[in-house]
């Protein structure tokens, strides 16, 4: 794990295997590698925390997300399938974590300077959570959230409502004077409204059309992603 001023953290890849709008899609071919390595080939190149742990459910169902894991060489956490949020918490627990770096596994095009933004964030100011979500700024699948240990226990205490712990961080974001946010914005406006992750088959077709107009996919900035996106559209 890497240790940091504020103790050990790692990023906690979020993924299953049975998602109702495509299935499997973690595993899905994306030019040569699955759409979760992509990401992991991408967030390799981060600074701040470099250790990743692939996050998923205690299921047989995504028995081949952990041996996906183990070929590449990162941890992996099996915990609770709908309680997100405690899946975050255990996984802590059971790494000795500080803090985590929130990703979700279905973003190929995750983008390592913003995660470190964030994480920066989150050191420089001591937050409970840094966000690039709260409000939107980035485009769906460059999101980043870095969330205390703490912070997340505060959030299990305060709620067992699984509308927010499926979405982890909502109950923060909903009650945000019990908890110190940093909110991580992008120079330029706009990318709210974009997306590139792979939530859907439309969304893998777009990808697979994006992938190749990049002249390397693990080193392209956001910037060289998304100037593709007009001409997958």
């Amino acid at each position: 794990m890497t240790a940091t001023s504020r103790g050990p953290a790692a990023m906690l890849l979020l993924a299953r295997l049975d998602s109702r709008r495509l299935p499997g899609k973690g595993l899905m071919d994306l030019a040569g590698r699955p759409v979760l390595g992509r990401a992991i080939d991408r967030l390799r190149r981060c600074g701040h925390v470099a250790d990743m742990i692939l996050a998923t459910t205690d299921r047989a169902v995504d028995d081949p997300l952990e041996a996906f894991a183990e070929a590449e060489g990162i941890g992996c956490f099996r915990g609770d399938a709908m309680d997100v949020a405690k899946r975050c918490r255990d996984a802590c627990d059971a790494n000795g974590l500080d803090w985590f770096i929130r990703i979700c596994g279905d973003s190929p095009f995750a983008d390592p300077a913003i995660v470190d933004r964030v994480a920066s964030a989150f050191l420089d100011d001591g937050a409970d959570i840094a966000t690039n979500v709260f409000p939107r700024s980035f485009p769906i699948g460059a999101s980043a959230e870095a969330v205390s240990r703490d912070a997340m226990q505060r959030i299990l205490d305060a709620t067992e409502d699984l509308a927010y712990r499926e979405h982890v961080t909502l109950y923060a974001y909903e009650h945000r004077d019990a908890f110190r946010i940093t909110s991580v914005l992008p120079d330029d406006p706009g990318y709210e409204s974009l997306s590139i992750a792979v939530d859907t088959q439309e969304d893998l077709t777009r990808a697979r059309k994006l992938i190749a107009t990049l002249r390397d996919p693990v080193t392209a900035s956001l910037e060289e992603i998304l100037a593709g996106l007009p001409a997958v559209a």
